[in-house]
């Protein structure tokens, strides 16, 4: 009998380990870098070397040639190269003056040159733009998605509870607009930089122009099927839709706001510490992103200062990340905060919030755009 009771406990604890071993998954960095969570300190370093390189040759080239394009580095094979491609100017008329539907545009310095992303179900609609931008021998490319995020449609996510009581807001959590039913990612905590009003800073297209007036938003945690917290309103305000970011007025609340943002499905890093913030200038480099429906995603930095048309309008000085056909941010993700890991893997900088998703594009609102528009700093406990 006693043989029997242990030869149970020993089947029970096999299943557990099985068990964790299917649903371990690795850092979004590693599986970005595809390497082990162990290599990961190594290979930071390693960027943060290009990276200071890239800065230097980038200075050097700019007064050597008019025409520089820019500088990639490759982090596998440590690596930084340089391009003298830049016609994004001329296309950036060309969309002013014809104004095509879901175009983007920037420059890859892989291909050394500047690329265009179009959906061919819209290229009937924009022939006219096509035609002419195909003057300049711009690499036409129709992005697709064969690997997409394993938590769209659900088909991953640990079943959902009720509600999930939580004592703190993390950049990322979601949020869902109790006036339109729209549901978008926190981006960040700010400050303006004259008075006492606080905001959680969020995407604009949250807010519903058509409905117009003070809409109202409440917390929706990671998992859970229903609203929490009622966290404040948000105005509509002309930067709305020139830069497509939104503030939720938290004036004179706490509502648990921190500078942390949700990676609660790490195994050892579940809170990212906001250290610093700045912007980004390196393509090649790494460039994270945490949303409510496909959680912390990382990619390359494809494109600088890039432009977007979408829903009317034409958005500019985007940061363009992605990985070849792998979906790295879905609807709902929208707002989240886009960063970069610092020297260890539970501190990051702040980079901009996401804005768009176009295939295995993600696309993101510069921090920088952001703060000086609307007279912001970010708050950060640490600083």
């Amino acid at each position: 009998m006693k043989n029997i009771y242990i030869l149970l406990k020993l089947l029970t604890l096999i299943f557990i380990i099985n068990k964790i071993s299917l649903v371990y998954t690795k850092e979004a960095l590693a599986e970005l870098w595809d390497v082990e969570d162990s290599d990961l300190l190594h290979y930071l370093g390693i960027e943060n070397n290009l990276v200071a390189v890239d800065t230097a040759l980038r200075e050097v080239l700019r007064g050597f040639s008019s025409s520089f394009g820019g500088t990639y580095l490759d982090v596998r094979n440590n690596t930084v190269y340089c391009n003298i491609v830049d016609e994004t100017k001329r296309l950036s008329q060309l969309i002013r003056l014809y104004e095509p539907l879901d175009i983007h545009i920037y420059i890859d310095h892989k291909l050394n040159n500047v690329v265009l992303l179009h959906d061919p179900e819209d290229d009937k609609e924009n022939k006219d733009f096509l035609e002419r931008a195909n003057k300049f021998n711009p690499s036409l490319i129709a992005p697709n998605v064969t690997h997409p995020n394993p938590r769209y449609n659900n088909s991953s996510q640990a079943p959902t509870s009720k509600r999930v009581i939580v004592d703190r807001i993390f950049g990322g959590d979601g949020a869902i607009n109790y006036d339109t039913g729209s549901i978008c990612s926190l981006g960040f905590w700010a400050k303006h930089v004259e008075d006492e009003e606080n905001y959680l800073v969020t995407a604009g297209h949250c807010y519903n122009s058509s409905v117009g007036g003070s809409q109202e938003f409440f917390h929706l945690p990671w998992d859970s099927e229903d609203p929490g917290l009622y966290l404040g309103s948000m105005e509509s305000f002309e930067v709305i839709k020139e830069y497509d970011f939104g503030l939720i007025d938290i004036t004179g609340k706490n509502i648990g706001q921190s500078a942390i943002i949700n990676n609660i499905d790490s195994e050892s890093f579940r809170e990212l510490h906001i250290l610093e913030y700045g912007t980004i200038f390196t393509h090649g480099a790494h460039l994270c992103k945490s949303g409510l429906t496909t959680h912390v995603t990382c990619g390359f930095v494809r494109g600088l200062k890039s432009i977007a048309t979408s829903t009317g309008e034409i958005l500019e000085d985007l940061i363009y990340y992605g990985k070849d056909t792998f979906q790295t941010s879905c609807g709902g993700d929208s707002g989240g905060p886009v960063f970069s890991y610092l020297n260890n893997l539970s501190t990051v900088s702040l980079h901009g919030i996401s804005i768009l998703t176009f295939f295995d594009f993600s696309e993101s609102m510069p921090l920088y755009k952001i703060l000086g528009a609307a007279e912001l700093n970010p708050v950060i406990p640490h600083q």
